[in-house]
């Protein structure tokens, strides 16, 4: 992992714990809040309401993002407590021997170099790590830079690759740069069944995760191990950041996720509701031996083993610093076939295990497993919200009373959404706009993932950002291209009719800023079309050049 830009994450993140304390967050949360509330109530009144069938459409949609944003914001202002106490600093001290707290406090500056082979103590008792790094076609380059900065990881441990691809020239890689190497017999339940066979093969009385593409920072089991002098403690999970914020793509999906990573699944730690996402994360075996091994019966292993583990007793810990550094979705492709994926495995719990009904957990983490598995029910919302000004200039029906002044409205329904863009733009630094239309335009990929979930229809899984031939976006956003169309048509219907008839509607503003968000995400696919032809057929090009220099040689000897 490059120094620099772990030390630009570390000081974001830093800043931010920060912001999240800070009385300016309060009041922001607060305002959000009590604009949410005022709203929804201006929605419900009788004398504002419209034609029926919209205006029932507009609440079930209001409702849904509304109850969904306050749970959000309650988990975020939960999240305002330091998870590291005083057993923890103790452990952290004594983690490298009962002699070491000098040796930890010259480590937390960097400025030592701490032997791998250094043996490791929790509670005066040596432990034992193991490193699985789960791989399936990733480039070997890549999973070269992952393995060597898992093997340099401070502390005693084994680092693992393990091979779902079967590549001869990932173990010669392996052995070249002195990690293990495992490969199962058969790539049965994916991921998960991957992890499951290599515990299988292993001893470690921990295990920590890393994806391919995620480059560890050294400090890794300095700063997570110290949290299992808690007995019932099952896994340390943090944070996935990224490196490779260079496109539209991974620069909209990159903020996104630093959202949720950096305000929400924090505050889940006052519930002890934080989840497993898969890597950056180091468990306690005996914890997932209780429970039978990694969950293999959904894409979503995370989710699931983390609910199971909660359902069982066990504790979980998230803690809000960089110690491993991936890469983004940097394609359309990419990034559906992520979102599709997630997706789907949260409908799956929501459908067949659903939290709210779960008496397994605590009321707390039954709400905060909820608020997970629902988020991408947002797709349907944002669906019907989209259609509410195709109603209004193809019918004239309309959800709410024309007679309201347009300022007034907008008052009220900018204090529960202008308030959020304001809350992202003081704590992260910025706002990116590029993450209001991705998220905009990635409505179509989680209705298709409810529909996955419910006919129990399973998606291949595929490397992030792999190479291979050209395959155009376009064949993974067919239905944005059709909603474009429909936007734009019922623009020009709408302008039309205002000129028509001499009256403006506020549903044609709607339509042209639809319009526009659909047209430019569209317009970003047709140059990520592009630029990968330009690619393959370069690679094309060079693959020919060998056969035809021998060609060329031959005429040559002739």
């Amino acid at each position: 992992m490059k120094k620099s830009a772990t030390t630009n994450l570390e000081q974001r993140a830093l800043a931010l714990e920060k912001h999240l304390t800070s009385p300016s967050v309060t009041f922001i949360l607060a305002s959000a809040t009590i604009g949410a509330v005022v709203y929804m109530v201006f929605l419900l009144q009788p004398a504002y309401r419209g034609d029926l069938l919209p205006y029932l459409m507009v609440i079930m949609a209001e409702l849904f993002l509304i109850l969904h944003g306050i749970l959000s914001f309650w988990t975020i202002l939960s999240g305002r407590i330091n998870p590291r106490n005083f057993d923890y600093h103790h452990a952290q001290d004594r983690l490298f021997g009962p002699s070491s707290k000098v040796i930890t406090k010259l480590l937390s500056t960097v400025s030592v170099e701490l032997s791998r082979s250094k043996q490791m103590y929790i509670n005066e008792k040596m432990v034992s790590v193991d490193v699985f790094i789960p791989v399936y076609g990733e480039a070997v380059s890549e999973v070269r830079e992952t393995a060597i900065a898992a093997r340099d990881i401070y502390g005693k441990h084994e680092t693992y690759i393990l091979d779902d691809g079967k590549s001869d020239e990932l173990k010669l890689m392996a052995k070249s740069i002195g990690v293990r190497y495992i490969r199962r017999p058969k790539n049965d339940y994916a991921k998960a069944g991957n992890i499951n066979y290599a515990l299988s093969h292993t001893s470690g009385k921990y295990f920590a995760i890393f994806d391919a593409d995620f480059v560890a920072s050294k400090h890794f089991l300095y700063e997570t191990l110290p949290f299992f002098e808690d007995d019932h403690m099952a896994f340390v999970q943090t944070p996935q950041y990224y490196r490779n914020q260079t496109n539209f793509v991974s620069t909209a999906a990159s903020f996104m996720q630093h959202v949720f990573y950096s305000l929400v699944q924090v505050g889940k730690n006052r519930f002890n509701a934080a989840f497993c996402v898969g890597t950056n994360v180091i468990f306690r075996r005996s914890a997932i031996e209780h429970i039978g091994g990694i969950h293999f019966q959904s894409k979503s292993e995370d989710i699931w083993t983390s609910m199971i583990l909660h359902e069982n007793g066990f504790k979980s810990i998230y803690i809000n610093k960089v110690l491993a550094i991936g890469k983004t979705p940097e394609t359309i492709k990419a990034y559906s076939k992520q979102q599709l994926r997630w997706a789907t495995g949260s409908f799956e719990i929501f459908l067949r295990r659903n939290p709210l009904f779960n008496k397994k957990l605590t009321f707390d983490q039954r709400i905060q497993y909820l608020g997970t598995t629902i988020f991408y029910f947002n797709g349907f919302a944002v669906a019907t919200l989209l259609l509410l000004p195709a109603l209004q200039i193809f019918f004239n029906i309309t959800p709410i009373a024309l007679d309201i002044p347009l300022w007034q409205w907008a008052l009220l329904y900018s204090g529960f959404y202008v308030t959020q863009i304001i809350l992202s733009m003081y704590t992260m630094g910025g706002f990116k706009i590029e993450t209001l239309i991705l998220s905009a335009a990635s409505f179509p990929i989680y209705i298709k993932a409810f529909f996955n979930a419910l006919r129990n229809r399973d998606e291949s899984w595929q490397a992030t950002n792999s190479v291979g031939q050209y395959d155009s976006p376009f064949n993974y956003i067919r239905m944005q291209v059709y909603i474009f169309i429909f936007l734009f048509l019922t623009t020009v219907v709408g302008i039309w009719k205002s000129f028509y008839t001499n009256e403006f509607s506020v549903s044609i503003a709607w339509c042209i800023l639809n319009t526009y968000v659909f047209g430019y995400f569209l317009f970003v696919a047709l140059r990520e079309s592009s630029r990968m032809r330009r690619r393959t057929t370069k690679v094309s090009k060079q693959r020919k050049l060998p056969a035809n220099a021998i060609k060329t040689w031959g005429k040559k000897l002739v």
